[in-house]
């Protein structure tokens, strides 16, 4: 390995020569009035694990984002491996050799896990796209999760993508590796394989910098730590010469002299009321679990993780589906929907803050009352001072440190968004409190005000399920402890058996594999594959358009002529295009409204030139022109300055319209017959334009597939901002995807002109709505990053076909219309069960 590292130094015009490994100085940065960080200094040596600790908001984050080229500093100088990192540049800093595994995986959902590990190392060291998927399966060999690199991350478990983060930092070998809170989803097995792979890369001259609120992990890994407080340096030590205590007031800036409020046995809180009962509940992933919770009494859940108690948690809160019996207060709980659990009193803190447990654009107060929205309501309409009022207290109680209760909570740490969380739990004033991880990701000093908050519960008169992988914590706060294998409860302990190493050792001696369900038939699995997969859609639409033909066909046999045939696969050719433009932008996470009055103003432009004695090379170089320019406007405004795509396009739309009337402003020009004719080509009884609308699609889905620029594009609409963190050139890729649309838009004009004969530009206003039709046939995601040229191709082809079914059956016209909603309509629900087979 360290052959590697001095070969990639050379290349990245390293010197290999200098002192340390890592060297941040002086770094400042301030968001608006807020000062993130000032003036720090880190110095990283080789072949160490340097700890990096603080509190949530403390800018270790910040600082790693600055180091990693993800963000920029406003002060301050970055060296890696002795060279000074000149600009935020992701793609530099992996150059120089530092690769970051990141709080929140900067992975891409709609991208396979090949793809996501070819784009985070590059597409050559992965053996390029087509030979990703062997190369990534060798990459995460180690790991034993039998993750499939054909499968798209967003199907993953949490702790899978964790996974896939770590192993594409290690499998770029680097001179550096940042890791961000690497273990809050592993299992313990994982975090020991985790760290055996650390000390291998370190005893080879690797510098890890290492981030953690685990205390106890970070005295186990770490040569040194730093402490980083209210975004300034606070010292740096051995992680020999001081105890975890020690650590932990260096974090908050003073002694913790009680980690853990008494518990309801001693403090005589707990009664002899049963709140909670759970009788022969059975669920995926659990089966006949029977257990009871005493009011004021936190109960914990354990055991290796991927046992069940995951689900067994989300089946209480109503997430999941099950069967048995569940009694609140002595009431029977109707499961099956988390209204029927939150009616009942019960609520629910899920693991994952971000996507589950707070609204990131609205404010601190918003959130707090969001669950209590009834108590601060009159006649249906919020009373605003009394959301304020209620989140001033809880702001005053929690110790939630934010500007205002006003302020957006996506702007707070992690620690404050999680007292967030729980003071709109307190005010729902739960029966049983379901604690999923509540600290996961939280730093020392927060944990202590969530362990009193939970206390605070119980000794209200709630009964506490606490879902957590921390031993320590399980051990403090809990009054009793069940052990959960292989989807069963195994064991309790209670009272003074409740110690972290009387936990491990019944999790771990009650199963020691972490069970994962019997492995799949391999035609099985391809199966699922390709019915979850964006191909689907296409295959789903073949048959319904057979179907159709049959039954329209069985009516009226002059549908199967060859002249009817003929004109439905020439009038679905620009339809397939002007899709496939549509589909490009929909696939960037944009859209654009402006494709049909586009191919009006082009039909317009060309109906000057494509005139007997005109110039048709004249005409097609400015229609040509025109598309580009308005591609190039409509990819300026969305992808450079940043112009909602539904508002810039529809500008966009308007101003095409004026341009097109002033321009015709009734029909005139008509084409020659010459240019209908060359347009109007077939070969046999096929259209010319429609093979090439086909080979257009065939083409665009071999690059979206098997191309770095197909991988850019879905990276870019699957997640924009983590696309950039490493190193997608997103902004290209959607300026790119606008100006090729515009490109496809003008083929569209050309034969819908040859189509109406004239230059008209009010029949291509229509198309918008067409193409958008097309894209959500094609079952292709509103929100980019999935989809199928080739189920555009199918789509485009079926809308067609819809459309020139109503006259053989002689239906009136207004069947035209309800014919496609009704086919969107029946596939919306068919896509919808088939994407659920990848959970299946």
């Amino acid at each position: 390995m360290s052959v590697t590292h001095t070969d990639a130094a050379a290349a990245a015009g390293v010197s290999t020569t200098a002192g340390h490994a890592l060297e941040l100085r002086g770094i400042g940065r301030r968001f608006g009035a807020v000062q993130a960080l000032a003036d720090v200094d880190l110095v990283v040596e080789r072949g160490e694990v340097h700890a990096l600790v603080g509190e949530n908001g403390a800018g270790k984050s910040t600082l790693m984002a600055i180091a990693s080229g993800a963000l920029a500093a406003d002060e301050g100088e970055v060296v890696i491996v002795g060279e000074t990192l000149a600009h935020a540049s992701p793609e530099r800093a992996r150059a120089l050799g530092l690769a970051i595994v990141r709080q929140h995986p900067a992975l891409l959902p709609d991208l396979t896990v090949a793809e996501n590990m070819a784009v985070g190392v590059g597409f050559a060291p992965a053996g390029g796209v087509r030979g990703s998927v062997a190369w990534t399966r060798e990459q995460l060999a180690p790991w034993g999760m039998d993750i499939d690199p054909r499968a798209r991350v967003g199907d993953l478990p949490i702790e899978q993508w964790f996974v896939i983060e770590i192993a594409k930092a290690l499998a770029l070998r680097p001179r550096v590796l940042v890791l961000d809170e690497p273990t809050e989803h592993l299992s313990l097995e994982e975090v020991r394989l985790l760290f055996r792979r650390l000390r291998e890369i370190v005893a080879d001259g690797t510098a890890v910098v290492y981030i953690s609120h685990r205390i106890p992990e970070v005295k186990e890994v770490a040569d040194r730590i730093t402490v980083l407080r209210d975004g300034r340096t606070r010292g740096v030590h051995a992680a020999a010469e001081v105890s975890e205590d020690q650590v932990v007031e260096l974090v908050v800036g003073r002694a913790l002299d009680a980690v853990f409020p008494p518990k309801g046995s001693v403090a005589g809180s707990v009664g002899t009321h049963e709140q909670l009962v759970v009788e022969g509940l059975s669920g995926e992933g659990f089966h006949d679990v029977a257990f009871t919770v005493r009011a004021g009494e936190v109960v914990g859940l354990a055991g290796v993780q991927g046992n069940g108690q995951t689900e067994l948690l989300h089946a209480l809160a109503g997430l999941e589906p099950s069967r048995g019996d569940v009694l609140v207060d002595g009431r029977r709980l109707a499961r099956g929907s988390t209204a029927y659990a939150r009616r009942a009193g019960v609520v629910h803190v899920p693991a994952d803050r971000h996507e589950d447990g707070v609204f990131l654009p609205l404010s601190v107060a918003e959130n707090i009352a969001a669950a209590t929205l009834d108590e601060v309501s009159t006649a249906g309409l919020v009373r605003t001072r009394a959301v304020a009022a209620r989140a001033e207290e809880q702001r005053a109680e929690l110790g939630i440190k934010t500007p205002s209760v006003d302020t957006p909570v996506a702007a707070l740490s992690g620690g404050n968004q999680q007292k967030v969380v729980m003071a709109r739990t307190v005010l729902a004033h739960p029966g049983v409190l379901l604690a999923e991880e509540p600290t996961q990701g939280v730093d020392a000093g927060a944990r202590v005000d969530i362990y009193r908050i939970i206390r605070s519960v119980a000794d209200g008169g709630a009964a506490v399920v606490l879902l957590s992988s921390d031993g320590v914590e399980l051990e403090g706060l809990c009054d009793r402890v069940l052990i959960v294998s292989r989807g069963t409860v195994v064991k309790e302990l209670a009272g003074d058996e409740v110690t972290e190493e009387a936990i491990a050792h019944a999790a771990l001696t009650a199963t020691t594999v972490r069970e994962r369900g019997t492995e799949e038939a391999p035609r099985r699995r391809g199966l699922r594959r390709l019915l979850a997969g964006d191909h689907a859609p296409a295959a789903v639409l073949v048959g319904v358009m057979a179907l159709l033909g049959l039954v329209v066909g069985a009516q009226n046999p002059s549908y199967f002529s060859s002249f009817n045939i003929y004109n439905l696969l020439f009038m679905a050719a620009p339809l397939v295009l002007v899709g496939a433009a549509q589909h490009l932008v929909v696939l960037t996470g944009g859209i654009d409204l402006s494709v049909g009055p586009l191919m009006g103003l082009l039909v317009v432009v060309g109906s000057f030139w494509f005139v007997d004695g005109g110039s048709p090379a004249v005409g097609l170089l400015l229609m040509a022109l025109t598309a580009l320019a308005v591609g190039l406007v409509n990819g300026v405004l969305v992808a450079v300055v940043g112009v909602d795509a539904v508002v810039a396009t529809l500008a966009v739309f308007m101003a095409l319209q004026g341009i097109s009337l002033t321009l015709r402003e009734v029909p005139a020009g008509v084409v020659a017959e010459s240019v209908s004719t060359q347009v109007m080509a077939r070969v046999g009884p096929l259209p010319v334009a429609i093979i090439a609308a086909a080979a257009v699609a065939v083409v665009l889905e071999v690059a979206l597939r098997r191309t770095r620029w197909g991988v850019a594009l879905r990276a870019t609409g699957s997640r924009r901002d983590a696309a950039e963190k490493i190193g997608v050139r997103t902004t290209r890729a959607q300026l790119g995807a606008y100006l090729l649309a515009g490109a496809l838009t003008c083929g569209a004009a050309v034969l819908l002109m040859a189509q109406i004969g004239i230059g008209d530009g009010r029949p291509g206003v229509g198309y918008t709505l067409s193409s958008i039709t097309v894209v959500v046939l094609a079952g292709a995601s509103v929100f980019g990053g999935r989809g199928s040229f080739l189920g555009v191709l199918v789509a485009g082809l079926l809308v067609q076909q819809l459309l020139s079914a109503s006259p053989f059956l002689q239906l009136p016209q207004a069947w035209s219309y309800l014919l496609p909603g009704l086919v969107i309509l029946v596939a919306a629900v068919l896509f919808g069960r088939l994407q659920r087979t990848r959970k299946a």
